[in-house]
């Protein structure tokens, strides 16, 4: 491990998802320029701009580092399933081609979007997710009836997608 990465490894709550997906706590400014170093393009910040720790102007500090700033302040006390599934739908899309920082307050509600992101994007089986769930945060009520709804929801367009292949290709379930 170079010096660049053991930094990052020392962010609050970090964890490595995939090799252009990562999440953590709130970085730090010091922090934000080992991530713009290491590769990344792209924050995405779901904290809200009153969190007890929020970086001041993090959007003009990643800007002025050259980084694409994103921030979709997703509440703890009342998340929204839809605001979920835009930034899971949006990670899958900027990762194609960027490395993406997802990081919030203390990675709680982050770490909620890399379990659903592993169980439902990368095909990783439940208990490996909920393995690097739980290095983070137990949820809590609120945020265990999210993953539940947003399961479901990710559920049934996987059917879909299933179902509308099989009528491409009558031989996908013989």
């Amino acid at each position: 491990m170079n010096d660049i990465e053991n930094s990052l490894t020392q962010i609050d709550h970090f964890q490595f998802v995939h090799e252009h997906l990562f999440s953590s706590g709130q970085p730090s400014e010091a922090e934000l320029k080992h991530i713009k170093e290491y590769g990344v393009t792209t924050v995405i910040n779901l904290a809200l701009s009153d969190a007890p720790n929020h970086l001041p102007q993090e959007d003009h500090l990643c800007l002025d580092l050259g980084l694409n700033y994103i921030q979709i302040p997703i509440s703890l006390d009342t998340p929204s399933d839809a605001q979920c599934l835009l930034v899971l739908d949006m990670i899958d899309h900027l990762v194609q081609e960027q490395m993406v920082w997802v990081h919030c307050t203390d990675n709680f509600s982050a770490s909620c979007l890399m379990y659903l992101y592993r169980q439902f994007y990368m095909n990783i089986d439940m208990p490996t997710a909920q393995e690097y769930l739980h290095q983070i945060w137990e949820p809590n009520a609120t945020w265990t009836g999210l993953i539940h709804a947003v399961t479901v929801q990710l559920q049934g367009r996987k059917s879909t997608q299933e179902l509308q292949y099989s009528m491409i290709h009558p031989d996908h379930f013989a």
